[in-house]
């Protein structure tokens, strides 16, 4: 079994006469060639998470019965359950398309058709081929059948072997394309009065009838803001208009942002639209959650506050607990609340 990283060459790996089999049987992507078997999977902790792997029985693999001439690019599909990921990584890793395509102008774009079935993310979000199509990039679904002439992958631009770091100028590059696409396809995207948005994470003020279906993984519930209906009421006061991230198109969401004058948002996906708001001024109120802070000035590393972006940051410095403490100290993604609603007001006030 080997890693990814062991066939990357200036961020592409080249793979020849490769079977993909579908992500229904397997948590981490794999690429199978006639000699040796490849895990998918990039960036720290690669190594044991391959390890781990490598030690289960992988003979699940279906025949093949077709061989696919050409060259083919494949999206890295592991952060694309993810609407903060997908910019993240995925577009780090569109970047390195765009580049072999300027010499393979035949190359086809492939995603592995299953996203995470169990994680019960069984089919891709809408932003992920809203981005593919702002993008103008024809794609199709892998077929775990088939057997692909040549492969190419490319890694994500802002993570590797040793950890997180801010990703170089190609991201944000593309960043911008998306931002110049959205604002000549979504013209009639939704004003706001004042330019003031805060990103809800209500989920009851908002229910969807599959949440999967249309947020990919989806910790809202899970990591819920239990007296956001004050925090709401508090923010509608100062002008703010409470809007769901998940009710517009991507197109319409980055036109959005990209007009915004201020926003406030908790920890979690909400932070990604920062990236729209390029290359505008924006003041970004930021609510950490216990054991997830937001990012500001201090991470350096962060793509969101690197030079490209810009964006203040003001990062509320109140308390904020779980509802339930032993539960939260296991994991995060735990119902908690603001401690103080008045030190909130006063906080947001500043914004």
């Amino acid at each position: 079994m080997h890693t990814l990283a062991s066939r990357i060459v200036d961020g592409i790996g080249v793979f020849e006469a490769v079977q993909i089999p579908d992500l229904r049987h397997t948590r981490v992507e794999q690429f199978i060639e006639p000699t040796m078997s490849t895990l998918i999977h990039y960036g720290k902790n690669s190594s044991v998470v391959v390890a781990n792997y490598a030690k289960k029985n992988l003979t699940w693999a279906k025949p093949t019965t077709v061989h696919v001439e050409g060259e083919f690019y494949y999206w890295y599909t592991g952060p694309l359950t993810n609407y903060y990921h997908t910019l993240l990584d995925g577009v780090g890793c569109l970047t390195h398309y765009f580049r072999l395509l300027k010499t393979r102008p035949n190359l086809r774009f492939i995603l592995n058709r299953t996203p995470r079935p169990k994680g019960g993310v069984t089919q891709h979000p809408p932003f992920v081929t809203e981005l593919l199509e702002l993008l103008d990039i024809p794609y199709e679904f892998t077929r775990d059948d088939a057997v692909y002439e040549r492969v190419y992958i490319g890694v994500p631009l802002g993570i590797n072997a040793k950890g997180r770091h801010r990703p170089p100028l190609a991201q944000y590059d593309l960043l911008r394309e998306c931002i110049r696409v959205a604002k000549m396809r979504a013209p009639a995207a939704p004003s706001l009065s004042e330019g003031k948005v805060y990103i809800s994470r209500r989920a009851h003020a908002n229910p969807l009838r599959d949440r999967k279906a249309t947020l990919g993984e989806d910790n809202t519930t899970k990591r819920g803001l239990t007296n956001e209906d004050s925090v709401v009421e508090i923010l509608t006061q100062l002008g703010y208009d409470e809007i769901f991230g998940e009710n517009y198109t991507l197109a319409e969401k980055i036109v959005i942002f990209n007009s915004m004058r201020k926003y406030i948002s908790t920890a979690g996906a909400g932070v990604a639209n920062m990236l729209w708001t390029m290359p505008n001024e924006c003041s970004v109120g930021g609510i950490h959650t216990p054991g997830f802070p937001f990012p500001s000035d201090g991470h350096t590393k962060h793509i969101c506050t690197g030079p490209e972006v810009n964006c203040t940051i003001n990062t509320y410095t109140g308390k904020v607990l779980f509802v339930d403490p032993v539960a939260g100290a296991k994991n995060y993604n735990s119902p908690w609340y603001i401690n103080n609603l008045a030190a909130f007001r006063e906080w947001a006030e500043r914004i």
